[in-house]
């Protein structure tokens, strides 16, 4: 059972034997890094010193503010409201960049010395997003003279028709995209109006307005919730927005916002490094989670408070917050994925669009996020009300969303966002309807990606990682969006492993010539099929990890390649016996060949399990089977198979397993009380066979890299050791390289044996070792 799986790609490399190699060598030679490094840094369009001066170096200083549009303007308007006294409110967003920049707007104005001023942030499902006309009625009521917002307002025509009506000055200041018709305001401070937009978030913007109007001499805490906002709105992480994080990390190291610090509590230990992933996957999600449910003015309150007493209860309300957020969100996500598993039938749209009755408004933008991510397409989720729905909508890398949706905006009553996220509100349709009409027009590199799995920029061996290059790494800090952390294709061979957590549910490993731990979280399971001195091959990062008082880095794995969940209780849920025709429920059956496959699964009625490239159609067919209570599938047992964890109720061999190793990785789908049916009569020979013709002996080998150097394509077997041993067509046939190191081969080799050893005996002993 899948002793082939190397034969699929697992990943795709970033880098080609088709670079410039002569330039390459030059501009390492002038960064003096690593070849690893510099490589990484190449592909990213990092190909000159000057280049790399811009990313790494401290002396930097933001762009000038008055680059942005209509910003000179929105500064004079201010210096003139403090002349005179006017009560100035502070108008917000419910997100973490919208607090973000509320709290630095609201609380750089009390720097400036304005005399009255206050901030409002709207109630996500009471007003929802953007400046509203109710919000304007109220400040009117209020006496408030001026109106500036931040993180919105580009598309509040209306709201802003009124502000004028009331006598309120109005001053917008935002970041995302802009209607056709721009509301009246007396400045509009937005970088998409530059011909070439800086892709500031919200609170960057509001951040070079109060650098303007402070005369640059704004405070460290400034740039710590400046920080905090631009990785939470996941804004790329170069030029401008790069400095602005890595002044804000190093403020919140210092403790200037005792909120954030709070907020952190014990993630963060004495001595240790708060990092972009820390503000990326806690601190934003905290403040994202008063928003979520409601009311973020917790939010904005935490990140103003002066002191840990002052933020400490605030801290614990969004940790409770943030908890509910996480409880909904997962209902929300499971009802999603069961309406994405009715669309196998229609089959699954490059635009997925998924809807439900009451649907939480405060979680469908991060299940929008999550199942972009498993489906590696555009997303919109949908929650109705009635006959009226409010969506939200996350992008892929290429497509910029809200110019893709602006072109169906007949579809919307209301819509806003940017390159990556969308907002919008609709009357009641078929969203597998929209699917299909939002798949349109897509561009065809979009459609193409869905069939490719996510790039790893080098493959390496462990022993390749020196101290040398991690200090590199370390340079590099801090990584996120646009300049994202180095994923590696890493192999080596197993030193140590050892099973973690109270379930046994991680995985620690070491690996020989490499000082670098290696982590796996919730894969215990999988590396059961791994042993000390085995080959192995994951894609994973290094990160920072804080142990025993000082932070060193260690490998986290992505996904260790090649390998599948093994029960080794197996023998405890075999029957020797054929299985009788009475069995029923969710059943796996397994033969040995495609031909045997599709004749089998015609004569039972059964499913056909066949491996998608496209990621996407493979999860929905999985969801189906999930939502199944009883249901016929035949698989191949050299192909993929459904990963979907004690699923089966019975799983019948119709072919003899390949090995021992096959039966107890085969026996990880079987439910509680599941049970696996092997008539020991069946017969190796044919399985013996295939397996030998698919292992790449050296003969093997030579035959096909004969085939390569004529222009013909050889077996995909062939095409992946070549790669992994740097060899390509047109070289010299005579340059040697050691297979061994080949994870590919190794593989192949170890499977081979194994298989040996089990057919040492008979089938009908395998149950007696």
């Amino acid at each position: 059972m899948n002793v082939t799986r190397y034969l699929n790609r697992p990943y795709r490399l970033a880098w080609t034997q088709d670079e410039d190699q002569e330039s390459f060598l030059l501009f390492q030679q002038q960064v003096g890094l690593s070849e690893m490094t510099a490589k990484i840094l190449w592909l990213r369009n990092i190909r000159s010193l000057e280049d790399y001066q811009r990313l790494t170096g401290d002396s930097r200083e933001l762009s000038d503010p008055e680059q942005l549009p209509d910003l000179i303007n929105a500064v004079t308007l201010l210096e003139n409201i403090r002349r005179d006294h006017k009560s100035v409110r502070v108008y917000g967003d419910y997100d973490a960049d919208g607090v973000s920049a509320t709290a630095l707007m609201y609380q750089g104005l009390l720097w400036a010395g304005f005399s009255s001023v206050d901030y409002y942030i709207p109630n996500r499902f009471d007003e929802g997003y953007g400046l509203n006309p109710d919000a304007v009625v109220q400040a009117a009521a209020d006496g408030i003279d001026v109106l500036i917002t931040v993180d919105c307002g580009s598309s509040s025509q209306d709201a802003a028709d009124l502000a004028a009506q009331y006598g309120i000055d109005l001053i917008i200041t935002d970041h995302h995209g802009l209607p056709p018709v721009l509301p009246k305001a007396l400045a509009l401070v937005n970088p998409e109006r530059m011909e070439h937009p800086n892709r500031f978030s919200g609170v960057g913007v509001a951040l070079q307005i109060l650098r303007a109007l402070l005369h640059d001499d704004v405070p460290p805490w400034a740039y710590a919730v400046a920080a905090i906002g631009t990785v939470a709105d996941v804004v790329p992480l170069t030029g401008d927005n790069r400095i602005i994080v890595q002044r804000g990390l190093q403020a919140l190291q210092m403790g200037f916002c005792p909120g954030v610090s709070a907020l952190l509590g014990e993630r963060i230990k004495t001595g240790q490094q708060i990092h972009v992933d820390d503000l990326g996957f806690f601190v934003g999600p905290h403040l994202n989670a008063a928003g979520r449910m409601g009311d973020a003015t917790p939010a904005v309150a935490v990140l103003l408070a002066s002191n840990q007493e002052e933020a400490e209860p605030l801290a614990a309300l969004l940790r409770e917050k943030n908890q509910l957020r996480r409880d909904i969100e997962q209902e929300v996500l499971r009802s999603a994925l069961k309406q994405l598993a009715s669309y196998d039938q229609m089959g699954l749209p490059p635009f997925v669009v998924l809807a439900g009755d009451e649907w939480h408004h405060g979680v469908i933008g991060i299940v929008a996020s999550r199942i972009k991510d498993l489906v590696k397409r555009p997303v919109a989720i949908i929650g109705w009300e009635q006959d009226e729905g409010k969506g939200s909508a996350r992008s892929v890398p290429g497509l910029h969303l809200l110019h893709h949706l602006a072109r169906h905006r007949d579809v919307f009553l209301k819509l806003g966002g940017h390159v990556g996220a969308c907002g919008f509100s609709l009357m009641r349709q078929d969203p597998y309807e929209l699917s299909l009409r939002f798949s349109k027009s897509l561009p065809e590199e979009i459609l193409t990606q869905q069939f490719t799995d996510k790039m790893v920029d080098l493959r390496i061996k462990a022993e390749d990682l020196t101290p040398q290059v991690i200090d590199e790494f370390k340079t590099l800090e801090p990584f996120g969006h646009g300049f994202e952390r180095p994923q590696l294709a890493v192999v080596g061979k197993v030193e140590s492993l050892r099973l973690m957590g109270q379930e046994k549910q991680h995985v620690a490993m070491t690996l020989e010539g490499s000082p670098v731990r290696v982590v796996g979280f919730n894969q215990g399971d999988v590396a059961l099929s791994i042993s000390v001195g085995m080959p192995v091959e994951f894609v994973g990062e290094l990160v920072p990890n804080f142990f025993q008082g000082r932070e060193e880095y260690q490998w986290r794995v992505h996904k260790l390649v090649n390998t599948r969940k093994r029960d080794l209780a197996w023998r405890s849920y075999t029957k020797w016996e054929q299985a009788p025709s009475t069995v029923t429920g969710r059943i796996l059956y397994v033969v040995n060949s495609t031909p045997d496959q599709h004749r089998v699964a015609a004569e039972l009625g059964a499913v056909s399990w066949n491996h998608h490239w496209d990621y996407g159609t493979r999860l929905v067919q999985e969801e189906k089977l999930r939502t199944a209570s009883s249901i016929s599938v035949v698989v191949n047992q050299w192909g993929l198979w459904p990963e979907m964890g004690h699923w089966a109720h019975h799983i019948i061999w119709l072919s003899a397993p390949a090995s021992q190793h096959c039966l107890a990785m085969a026996a990880s789908l079987l439910e509680a009380g599941g049970m696996m049916w092997v008539d020991p009569r069946l017969s190796p020979d044919p399985v013996v066979l295939k397996a030998k013709r698919l292992v790449p002996h050296r003969q093997t080998l030579a035959r096909l890299w004969r085939a390569e150097q004529q222009g013909l394509r050889p077996l995909i077997i062939g095409r992946r050791v070549f790669e992994e041993l740097g060899l390509v067509a047109g070289m010299n046939g005579q340059t040697r390289r050691d297979l061994h190191d080949s994870p590919s081969y190794q593989r192949a080799h170890t499977q081979w044996e194994e298989i040996l050893a089990s057919w040492q005996k008979p089938l009908a002993e395998w149950a007696q070792d």
